[in-house]
């Protein structure tokens, strides 16, 4: 089974959606959930504050160096 997950803002009586090729042809389902105001508020993220994760962050003093053969293979498999 596959899904489909479009968030929209409706201005319409008529939706256009764009659907994957893999689905034409084939019945689907459609439900149409619509947001409260409740839920819209929990989604708003919040701004980010710079600096806010200082002293969080840990960083080898190694980091700027190459890595080892056998390391930099792993990233290329």
């Amino acid at each position: 089974m596959e899904a489909l997950k479009i968030k929209a803002h409706i201005d319409s009586e008529v939706l256009n959606l764009p659907i994957p090729k893999t689905m034409i042809g084939k019945d689907v389902e459609i439900i149409v959930l619509v947001e409260s105001d409740e839920d819209r508020k929990k989604s708003v993220k919040k701004k980010r504050k710079p600096g806010s994760a200082k002293g969080m962050i840990w960083m080898a003093d190694d980091f700027e160096e190459p890595l080892d053969d056998e390391m930099l293979a792993e990233f290329y498999k």
